[in-house]
C-alpha cells in the first residue's frame, strides 16, 4: 500500500502541492452526496479506507506510520485506493460539501496536530457538514494522563514533560474536559466518552492508537461528538 501511495505522489510530481489540492477540491465538489454514505477520515496517512473519503496533505513523511498498519488494522477488505484519497487542508478552507450531508467523521491522532484556532475551525466545519444525530469520532492523546505520568511540576519548567509537544509535533493536546467544553460551545448536542472501538457510529475501522509502546490505553481520549 505504501508503494501505491508513493506512486500517487509520483504520478503528480509535475504538479505543485497547491495545484494537487485544488484538483482534489474539485473532485470533492463532484461527489454526489445523495447516492452514498458520506464517511470522512482525516489524517489518514497511507491508511486509505475503502468506502471513505480519506483526507490528508500530500507533503507529510508517512514512513514512520507504516509500522501501525498491520493486517489487523488494514486488511484487504478495508484497503482503499488512490481514488479514495483527497489532498485537502481543512484548516485553510471550508470543505466543498453541503450542510448536513456527512454520515460520520473519524480520525485518530490528528486533532492534536492542530493549534487552538485550527481546532475550533475544524470542529465547527465538521458540525456544519454532519447530518443531525451523526457522530464525529475523535481519538486523541489525553494531556492529563501524559502530564501525570511524566511530569514533576515541583521542579518548575524543568519538570514539565516537553516531549509531548516536541517529540510528536503536537500543537494543542486536549483533555476530556477541554474537548467537551469546546464541542458544546460550538454546538454539538452531546459528548460521550467511550473506550477503544466503542462508538455509537457504526462501520468504523478498528482504532490502532494509542500504540502500547508510547502510551497506555487510558493515554488517549475516545469520544463521540454527536450533532
Amino acid at each position: 500500500m505504501f508503494k501505491r501511495f508513493i506512486n500517487y505522489f509520483q504520478s503528480n510530481k509535475k504538479s505543485k502541492p497547491v495545484e494537487i489540492i485544488k484538483n482534489d477540491e474539485i473532485r470533492l465538489k463532484k461527489i454526489n452526496v445523495r447516492n452514498r454514505l458520506i464517511k470522512l477520515h482525516f489524517g489518514c496517512g497511507p491508511r486509505i479506507l475503502k468506502g471513505w473519503i480519506n483526507i490528508d496533505l500530500l507533503f507529510e513523511p508517512y514512513e514512520n506510520y507504516m509500522k501501525y498498519y498491520t493486517y489487523k488494522f488494514y486488511g484487504p477488505k478495508i484497503r482503499g485506493s488512490k481514488n479514495d484519497f483527497y489532498a485537502f487542508d481543512v484548516t485553510k478552507a471550508p470543505l466543498p460539501l453541503p450542510d448536513n450531508s456527512v454520515d460520520v467523521v473519524f480520525h485518530e491522532d490528528f486533532i492534536e496536530h492542530l493549534d487552538q484556532k485550527e481546532q475550533m475551525l475544524f470542529l465547527a466545519e465538521m458540525l456544519r457538514v454532519l447530518k443531525p444525530g451523526a457522530v464525529h469520532r475523535i481519538n486523541s492523546p489525553n494531556i492529563i494522563t501524559s502530564m501525570k505520568k511524566h511530569s514533576n511540576f515541583k521542579l518548575g519548567m524543568e519538570g514539565v514533560y516537553k516531549p509531548e509537544w516536541e517529540k510528536h509535533i503536537h500543537k494543542n493536546v486536549l483533555s476530556p474536559v477541554i474537548l467537551k467544553e469546546m464541542a458544546l460551545l460550538i454546538g454539538y448536542k452531546k459528548v460521550k466518552f467511550k473506550k477503544r472501538n466503542q462508538s455509537k457510529a457504526k462501520d468504523l475501522p478498528l482504532e490502532y492508537r494509542p500504540d502500547p509502546h508510547d502510551r497506555p490505553e487510558n493515554g488517549n481520549i475516545f469520544a463521540d461528538l454527536i450533532k
